[in-house]
Formats: structure tokens, sequence, C-alpha cells
């Protein structure tokens, strides 16, 4: 298992962008979460080397 941190910046409310991130994560079986930091995204996500590689 691993984790991957992952900061966006930029205007991302209200465009979908979280539950967009939650579907992928779903879809390829990875745990973590998404928080808005009002700037920027921050996104934590943990799963397998080679799926993590694919989100």
């Amino acid at each position: 298992m691993r984790a991957y941190i992952i900061q966006i910046f930029g205007i991302v409310q209200g465009v979908g962008f979280r539950p967009f991130v939650y579907r992928e994560a779903q879809k390829n079986r990875l745990k973590g979460f998404v928080k808005n930091l009002g700037s920027s995204v921050v996104i934590k996500v943990e799963g397998k080397k080679k799926v993590l590689g694919v989100f």
C-alpha cells in the first residue's frame, strides 16, 4: 500500500471536482480524502502502486 498527497491550486468550487475525485477513487478501489482549503484542494489517496499511477 502506498499513499500520495496531491495539491491542486486554482478555483475548483462549484465545478464538481470533489465528486469527480470521489468517483474515480471508488472506481479504482482507493481510499483517502479530498479537502478544500479555499485557494487549493488537497487530495490524499491510498492504494496499490499500480492503481495509484492510473489515478
